[in-house]
């Protein structure tokens, strides 16, 4: 009688499964947590359909800055597109608060694009809010795209990514001026 030999969830073993480096750690957390999901990684062709990881109805637990949160299952998220004034930068605080005004308390949804993790391992994502009536200039079909609104708001400038397919909601984004940031 043979003994079936029990998968072990490893690094070796997502990698050769060609997982994204940004969901490997988040994966293996997960599985630690009871989760076995994993089991079926190699059946899956869009890891970023994961629910679990990869949310799209949450809430903010904290404003970092004028660009990214954390939301309620501890991911750390960027708001796709933009760049707002890091800690130190003149308009920092600024920033944070504006952005902190618009989520604070609201139901986030969250929609993600070709690009899904920045440099630094952060979910990359639109958030969308219900529209507000101070910003309903921006509200598209009663829902307002935070990312656009700290834009034309001037809380935050455009990241135009160089040798990268255009976003999705790339006109959306368009500022004012000309001022738009270039990334990697």
């Amino acid at each position: 009688m043979m003994k079936s030999k029990k998968k072990r969830l490893t690094v070796e073993y997502l990698e050769r499964l060609k997982v994204p480096k940004v969901l490997i750690t988040g994966l293996l957390i997960a599985s630690v947590l009871g989760w076995t999901g994993w089991t079926k990684l190699k059946d899956i062709k869009d890891y970023y359909q994961i629910k679990q990881i990869f949310l799209t109805k949450t809430e903010v637990t904290q404003v970092i800055d004028g660009d990214t949160i954390v939301v309620k299952n501890g991911l750390t998220l960027r708001l796709l597109g933009i760049d707002a004034p890091g800690k130190g930068a003149e308009n920092y605080q600024e920033a944070k608060d504006y952005l902190q005004l618009l989520v604070a308390n609201r139901q986030l949804t969250l929609e993600y694009d070709i690009y899904q993790d920045d440099k630094f391992g952060r979910i990359l994502a639109y958030v969308w809010i219900a529209c507000l009536p101070e910003i309903r200039q921006y509200c598209h079909n009663d829902k307002a795209l935070v990312n656009e609104v700290m834009i034309k708001k001037g809380f935050a400038k455009k990241i135009v990514y160089e040798k990268r397919k255009k976003l999705k909601y790339d006109s959306y984004l368009q500022s004012s001026s000309l001022d738009n940031q270039r990334c990697e």
